[in-house]
């Protein structure tokens, strides 16, 4: 029993220890190398975080959003340290930090609600930081952008409250009140509340009424509350939707090719989320193994239910990051909206779950071998993500670094260019300079996406030292530009495939 005792807690502290290496690399790839994986997408929600301050308003009016509205998200956050640090970059990197801070105490706050030990709780949260081997999926909860971070810490304390209800057999009144809230807020940012939340929890739910009535089993009078809470989760979560500031999702049925979409598109880009194309030989036997082991327990349950016995309170919350998987394949392929790896992020949570689940049922001598494999696939995933990142120049030496600091060299803080182009600018030279995106360079009329109003002419000055970004690709669409202006703006110089012209005016339009 000594021996047995030593050894958990030796398990104990080396996965605590794990927990806190890789929030180290977390943390020192958005405070020292946020810039090495800067594009556009990312630029947009650094920019926005600046504008929040500056603006006062949690949705500053004159920002076009873009898929999502930002409520409650890392901008948010991040505009807070901006306002602290003046700071773009490191602002935007304390956000993403402490983003990934609130999804491990949610994580462990979803565990103890659910019951889980102190060894099972803690293989959780450091397989909620360590699974990741798609550095795409990273951006969109812990580094650079955390674009998702805010669903999956909601996630994680609904599904608490959820696990802690069925548990006790009632329900923590505080705690609804909160994920209300928490629901209505993510519907007014948009629909990806409702496809990896509340739509997979209120299925889950169904499930569980049915399997109960199937196992002619009485239901308790919390099993109706929570009922309808789940319900009125996903309604609330709708309403959000509704609201004029709030971006929905112009979709149509996609039935008759449904099929055809999920094998030719929907399954391909879960393969890719999965990571399968970011690791090596290794590192896909392990997700391979992975994947089975998350496969044989959704059937496990499944086969249980149908043969009338008993599911545990931890098992319906894997069904519900199962479902959260399966609802948006579903959506994805019978609808026309188009696939993207991005939609099946919580892969890597349900099978760090199964991973748990699976510990609670194995011997001492497997679980040895499970460790193995989670130790070799923790080490593939710090070697091919984290060490690269850290060997990397900040920022990187690339054109658009070498094009913003020719144009702050010589004075010119503000600029134009094409969406791919302008906010990264920006957010390379930390704000130094302006580059705002334009719909078109031989109209330069204003980019309604992810930018704002107030960075066109008539809200800027007209007669204002100001370079236009063309890239090489784009020429003859300037050239009809030059046609207009040509006496008043000059060529200047050539970046790589980049060329600067400079102008006395302004020539943007901020247009209806």
């Amino acid at each position: 029993m000594d021996n047995f005792k030593r050894r958990k807690r030796i398990g104990n502290i080396g996965l605590t220890l794990g927990i806190a290496i890789f929030l180290l690399f977390i943390f020192g790839t958005n405070l020292l190398h946020f810039n090495y994986k800067m594009n556009a997408d990312i630029a947009s929600e650094v920019v926005l975080a600046e504008l929040i301050w500056k603006s006062g308003q949690i949705v500053p009016e004159s920002w076009y959003v873009s898929s999502e509205a930002r409520i409650i998200s890392t901008p948010n956050l991040a505009s807070l340290f901006y306002g602290l640090t003046d700071n773009m970059t490191l602002a935007f990197g304390l956000g993403c930090c402490f983003m990934t801070i609130f999804i491990v105490v949610s994580i462990l706050f979803f565990c103890r609600k659910a019951g889980l030990n102190k060894t099972e709780t803690a293989l959780f949260a450091f397989l909620g930081l360590a699974f990741f081997t798609n550095i795409n999926i990273l951006e969109l909860l812990y580094l650079f952008a955390g674009y998702y971070a805010i669903h999956v810490i909601a996630l994680f304390f609904t599904l608490g409250l959820y696990a802690q209800s069925i548990k006790n057999k009632r329900i923590s009144w505080l705690g609804t009140a909160i994920s209300l809230v928490w629901a209505l807020c993510l519907g007014m940012q948009g629909m990806r509340g409702i496809l990896v939340l509340y739509g997979p929890l209120f299925g889950t739910e169904v499930v569980r009424n049915i399997y109960h009535i199937y196992c002619k089993r009485s239901n308790y009078k919390s099993d109706w509350i929570i009922s309808v809470w789940t319900c009125a989760l996903l309604a609330i979560s709708f309403i959000g939707t509704r609201f004029p500031f709030s971006v929905g999702q112009n979709i149509s049925r996609n039935i008759r090719k449904g099929i055809y979409k999920l094998f030719s598109a929907v399954i391909p880009d879960m393969y890719s989320a999965a990571g399968f194309k970011y690791t090596n030989i290794l590192g896909k036997i392990c997700l391979v193994i992975f994947l089975l082991i998350t496969l044989f327990l959704l059937i496990d349950v499944v086969l249980r239910m149908f043969r009338k016995r008993e599911v545990e309170v931890v098992e319906w919350s894997f069904l519900v990051m199962c479902f959260s998987i399966i609802v948006p394949a579903i959506m994805v392929a019978f609808t026309t909206v188009e696939s993207t790896e991005r939609y099946y992020f919580l892969l890597f949570y349900a099978m760090a779950f199964a991973v748990v689940l699976m510990w609670r049922k194995i011997g001492n001598r497997w679980k040895a071998l499970v460790g193995i494999l989670i130790t070799i696939f923790s080490l593939i995933n710090i070697q091919n993500i984290y060490l690269p990142i850290l060997k990397q120049e900040e920022p990187p030496e690339t054109e658009l670094y070498a094009v913003g600091e020719y144009l702050a060299d010589n004075n010119y803080l503000r600029a134009y260019s094409t969406f791919d182009n302008a906010n990264t600018i920006t957010v390379l030279m930390n704000g130094k300079i302006r580059v705002s995106s334009v719909a078109s360079v031989d109209k330069m009329d204003v980019c309604k996406w992810l930018s704002s109003k107030s960075w066109y002419v008539p809200n800027v000055p007209f007669k204002e030292r100001t370079a236009y970004i063309i890239p090489e690709v784009m020429m003859d669409e300037f050239e009809r530009f030059l046609e207009e202006h040509g006496k008043e703006v000059k060529f200047d110089t050539k970046i790589g495939s980049y060329l600067i012209y400079i102008s006395d005016y302004n020539f943007s339009q901020l247009g209806e």
